[in-house]
Formats: C-alpha cells, structure tokens, sequence
C-alpha cells in the first residue's frame, strides 16, 4: 500500500519543499564550547576560545574583548585554531578584576553569518 497515492499533488510538493528548506535553516555556526564560559567567575584567562558548531571562514571570523563601558581591551587578533576548522580564539593581555565582554562574530563555510557576545568575571 503506497501512502503517497493518498495525498495531493500540492501537500506533496509542500512537503518536498519543507524538507529542501529545512536544513539550511540549521545550517549555522553556533557557539558550541566557549573558553571561560558565559557567565563565570574565575582567574583571568590567558586567551579566549571558541568553537562552533561546524567550520567557520576565519578571514570573516573573529572574537573581540571589550570591558562592560564597551572599551576593547584586547590588542591582538584572533585566530583560527591549526587543524580546527571550526575554533577561534584570542589572546589576552593580563586582566584585572572586573567584568568583560566578549564579541564573536562568524561566518560559516556555506556563507552564513552569525554574532553574538556574552559576558563573565575576573576576580
């Protein structure tokens, strides 16, 4: 019994078409691991670290630091990780106690973009 024969032509070709569309809506870069995390407390670290979800262009990526007045605190430029299509990170200068932000913007290799920030602490 063939189910298909069942349906319209139009519920069909709905169908197919929300199954072509679907993926693509996925098909994003998304923070996977971040290095120190979102909202966390701890020793200043020596550089932040993130990987995503699938590889992104590290020409069209990158991560910047900024204090929470919106200052940018960093003085490099991040970089993608050898081997690892999908990690940027950035290193740091020495941090004093106090609230960061970090900035990270991305474009995956299909040609999607994506940005996004979060914040966490230095005591």
């Amino acid at each position: 019994m063939n189910c298909f024969k069942k349906l319209s032509r139009p519920t069909v070709c709905l169908l197919a078409l929300l199954l072509t569309i679907a993926p693509s809506a996925f098909a994003h870069a998304h923070p996977k691991t971040m290095t120190p995390a979102p909202d966390s407390a701890g020793p200043a670290p020596s550089k932040i670290s993130i990987t995503f979800s699938e590889a992104v262009e590290p020409k069209f990526s990158s991560i910047k630091l900024t204090d929470t007045a919106g200052k940018s605190v960093d003085s490099e430029t991040s970089a993608p990780v050898s081997g690892d299509a999908a990690t940027i990170t950035l290193k740091v200068p020495s941090l004093r106690p106090g609230i960061y932000v970090v900035h990270w913007t991305n474009v995956s290799v299909d040609g999607h973009h994506l940005a996004g920030s979060y914040k966490f602490t230095v005591r």
